[in-house]
């Protein structure tokens, strides 16, 4: 593994690809060598597993608007600003239940309300075999004296989730099968696989649940802490593997026992870094020192939160700055963009961003894309791909084309030298479609290093002859009988709309 590990490092692609598969068999083992690098090398490997094609290079937020302590204007006001904002929305449904019972409504309607106010993916959590877990008092009002203090796993927060009011959960229970029509997402926690611990729904209800999105079609999330940042943190991990978790969300803060929490937190992210089924990273919360080594690991995704909600709070803040007072999102905006020094969309990730992956997805297609579309055993895009092709933002999305079409068009065309204008997964799911009657397929990329590996992938998967153009797009044009520019970035697409015998894939 130490060994792989180094060739990874020095830039080797199949070693890559087989530390994903040694690191599933045995991620015990992945652990002990990841505790061996230098916290330059962890970042670093964390780094090239968010890159093309095995991880996932954007950076979000999700933002958990609702709280019992805004009135339903300011949280409607709350749903419109993140959809302008264009954020992901994570909703802890137990609020929502609390929320509709104070409002004289049923949990459902108040969620199919406040979902019909943006278009973004929305995940919930906090969803039980009857729909919405319910809490006492004493749990929905928590003061946070587990964050604010800063001891690991001091009894509370440890024994309390169990604490259910199961009766007012029954009361719903004939909504539970309406939720998958308003959500993307549903997270459980996994907590309960890693040690004895209360703190989670018990193991059959965490399973019965993914059962349950699966049926559904919805993707799956899965909160494991770091524990112990051994034995505790490989449990959780295999987990994930085991029922191909779709994004990973580490929790550290109190949650992380580690000697070295900080090092332990960015341990944990590079090893859901290499080894995440749906390639995103997450955190739901954690402190200061460790979101900021952990986006340096290569973290995807931050949960934050408005004022009065738990996750404002959760992630961002040192033990005694992390108050229920706290309004967490600015501050969590602020240190991704001090932490992440390059990306190739902006961090956090905007509505523009998303609407681009959702029409990649959309031109594709569901059966092109994770978790159902590969090329060899990678698959062709990530969770995030899947997530908004089933959102609200992906159904008011006008499509000049969709695959089925170009490839009809191609057909009709009699092409048989093909030019693909990029090498990302739109090529690859172009490629893979017109491998039964194409001939040659030139890919040409501005990124020498994707061009690379889409060229040899294709040509090691496809029984197609592939070449690679070194970047120059023309020559990718000359050489063929017609190109496609396989991008939904609107300057990329500008470039070649003059061209015949070039196919832009939006107006």
């Amino acid at each position: 593994m130490e060994d792989c590990i180094r060739s990874v490092l020095e830039g080797d692609f199949q070693s890559k690809y087989n530390l994903i598969k040694e690191g599933r068999k045995n991620p015990a083992d992945l652990l002990f060598a990841l505790k061996k690098l230098s916290d330059e090398d962890l970042s670093r490997l964390g780094s090239l597993y968010k890159e093309f094609p095995f991880g996932c290079d954007l950076n979000e937020v999700l933002v958990d608007v609702v709280s019992l302590k805004q009135s339903i204007a300011e949280i409607k006001g709350g749903f419109r600003l993140v959809d302008r904002l264009g954020f992901p929305i994570h909703v802890c449904s137990y609020a929502v239940a609390d929320i509709a019972e104070r409002e004289g409504t049923t949990p459902f309607k108040l969620m199919e309300e406040l979902r019909s106010l943006t278009d973004m993916p929305v995940d919930v959590d906090h969803f039980g075999k009857y729909g919405p877990m319910r809490y006492p008092k004493e749990i929905v009002e928590c003061p946070a004296d587990c964050y604010r203090s800063g001891k690991p796993f001091n009894g509370c927060p440890r024994g309390r989730i169990h604490k259910r009011l199961e009766d007012k959960e029954k009361v719903f229970s004939y909504e539970k099968d309406l939720w998958p029509d308003v959500v993307q997402s549903i997270s459980v926690s996994l907590m309960a696989f890693q040690k004895n611990t209360s703190h989670a729904a018990p193991p059959e209800e965490t399973l019965s649940v993914i059962e349950f999105a699966r049926k559904h079609g919805k993707g799956v999330g899965a909160i494991i802490c770091v524990g112990d940042g051994e034995e505790e943190l490989v449990k959780g991990i295999k987990a994930c593997i085991n029922y191909g978790i779709d994004e990973v969300v580490i929790e550290g803060g109190p949650y992380n026992c580690a000697d070295n929490r900080v090092r332990a937190f960015g341990e944990a992210v590079v090893m859901a870094r290499i080894l995440s089924p749906g390639k995103i990273v997450a955190t739901n919360g954690q402190y200061e020192d460790e979101l900021r080594f952990g986006l340096r690991c290569g973290l995807n995704s931050v949960i934050s939160g408005f004022p009065g909600n738990h996750h404002a709070y959760m992630s961002g803040y040192m033990p005694g700055e992390a108050t229920v007072t706290k309004f967490g999102l600015p501050k969590v905006v602020e240190i991704m963009a001090e932490e992440i020094e390059s990306s190739s969309f902006p961090v956090p990730a905007d509505r523009k961003t998303a609407e681009i992956i959702a029409k990649s997805a959309k031109f594709l297609g569901r059966e092109f894309i994770y978790p159902f579309g590969k090329v060899g055993d990678i698959f062709i895009g990530d969770a995030h791909w899947f997530l908004l092709l089933s959102s609200p933002l992906s159904k008011k999305l006008k499509m000049k084309y969709t695959l089925n079409e170009l490839v009809e068009e191609l057909k009709r065309k009699s092409i048989k030298k093909l030019g693909l204008i990029g090498g990302r997964f739109i090529a690859w799911g172009i490629a893979k479609a017109v491998s039964p009657f194409t001939e040659e397929i030139m890919i040409s990329d501005i990124d020498k290093n994707i061009e690379t590996v889409t060229v040899d992938h294709l040509a090691k998967n496809l029984h197609v002859k592939v070449i690679g153009c070194n970047g120059n797009d023309s020559a990718c044009v000359n050489n063929s009988q017609l190109s496609v520019v396989c991008s939904f970035i609107p300057s990329v697409a500008k470039r070649f709309r003059h061209l015949k015998n070039v196919i832009t894939l939006e107006d």
